[in-house]
């Protein structure tokens, strides 16, 4: 096994398949919740139509239901009326209308014994008293009529294992009869970042510190991504506390992400807690910008990510790396769109790796295009924050003239 040390940097491409290759071996256990937390959750197991749906022959209009045959030869010159026999309101029915009648009808009411057909209530004519109806063209038998199980049969699968649970399938759901649904369980990440600079949100630095934005950051994203996500702390740069606050989060967590400590610095905490423990590393280091310093690995089972400590580094890096992986374990696509867009102005990468840079969406003469946001620095988060995708610019292209089509990661759903 190579350590880290020996291990030399991967394109990103490279980077990402080695991180979904290990999405697959480690798929989650499911757990039940209630039909009112469902949604945002993915769908562990098929749910089987319980019913035929619709469970009878109904009405699709307002309107009279009767058989086609007895308007046979009726036009426009030559009316049929019938007499009303009765009516059928949603959620009641009529066992059976005599041959030669009629009877009111409503939208998904039930077609009585005797119907075979619909006449929408805005083409025909009835009587002041409501006793007779005056129809003027003939019709087939299924007119208006949605056949019994025409959606789904009883045993027919409803809703696939894998299937994102958005309020429409709620609704499915429901149609069902679950009340409770089987769903896949939530990965749990464990969140720490390092250094003696870094303070918790609520202190005030002194101009050589920093607020700890990065870990109130990855549990934003992690939960957004589908996860459960646990803050663990900051280590610090002495003795054994990133080793102890380490093995913390690999015991409470399925996956470790940890923010800074992972560079060349000489107390690069993470760094030195990784070669420590003999963690296996995957990879190290990816041939991009921002974010090179990027460690992945196993330990006890457990998928390790360590990211760089810059606040951009640490976001666009979860982003393209982290994020995926979580999306994959819950059985949803990896990655957010992903989109070919044209630039609306030029942009420059002298940096020999590929660089993601943050840009804003903007429509010109009806063509959408994306406009590279003026600061790209790896330490500089408000630029991400106004950013609405990650395009990028490849290490073999120093400069993309505008109107050239690049590759975009969309930074929402």
């Amino acid at each position: 096994m190579k350590t880290m040390s020996e291990m030399q940097p991967v394109v990103y491409d490279k980077a990402l398949e080695l991180v979904l290759n290990l999405a697959s071996p480690h798929l989650l256990p499911s757990e039940a919740v209630e039909l009112n937390r469902a949604v945002g959750r993915t769908l562990a197991s098929d749910v089987i139509a319980d019913l035929d749906y619709p469970g009878a022959d109904i009405s699709a209009m307002d309107g009279y239901c009767l058989q086609a045959a007895s308007l046979a030869g009726a036009a426009s010159g030559r009316q049929i009326t019938l007499p009303v026999c009765g009516g059928i309101d949603a959620g009641h029915k009529l066992e059976q209308i005599p041959s030669g009648s009629c009877a009111y009808i409503a939208t998904g009411g039930m077609l009585p014994a005797g119907a075979d057909s619909v006449v929408p209530i805005e083409d025909v004519t009835v009587s002041a008293d409501g006793s007779q109806v005056v129809f003027s063209a003939a019709v087939k038998a299924g007119n208006f009529v949605r056949p019994r199980a025409s959606e789904l049969k009883a045993g027919d699968r409803m809703i696939v294992a894998g299937t994102y649970i958005t309020p429409f399938v709620i609704g499915q759901l429901a149609t069902a009869g679950q009340t409770v649904v089987n769903t896949v369980k939530k990965p749990t990440v464990a969140i720490l970042t390092s250094g003696d600079e870094v303070l918790m949100p609520w202190e005030k630095p002194q101009p050589w510190q920093v607020r700890n934005s990065n870990c109130a950051m990855l549990r934003a994203q992690a939960e957004e991504a589908g996860a459960n996500a646990i803050e663990i702390g900051i280590a610090r740069d002495v003795g054994d506390h990133a080793s102890e606050l380490f093995l913390k989060a690999v015991a409470c967590a399925d996956i470790v992400v940890t923010s800074g400590g992972i560079s060349m610095g000489r107390k690069d905490p993470f760094k030195q807690v990784f070669a420590r423990l003999q963690i296996e590393p995957i990879f190290y280091g990816i041939q991009m910008k921002p974010g090179k310093p990027v460690f992945f690995g196993k330990y006890q089972n457990k998928l390790i990510f360590g990211l760089p400590g810059n606040q951009t580094s640490t976001a666009v890096t979860f982003e393209l790396l982290v994020r995926p992986f979580i999306r994959t374990l819950l059985g949803r696509t990896a990655n957010r769109l992903i989109m070919s867009i044209e630039l609306a102005e030029e942009t420059h990468n002298h940096a020999k790796r590929d660089f993601f840079k943050r840009g804003r969406l903007l429509e010109k003469n009806g063509r959408m295009l994306v406009q590279p946001l003026e600061s790209q620095e790896s330490h500089m988060l408000s630029s991400l924050a106004g950013a609405e995708v990650l395009f990028l610019h490849p290490a073999a292209c120093d400069r993309l003239a505008a109107n050239t089509a690049v590759k975009c990661w969309l930074l929402k759903d």
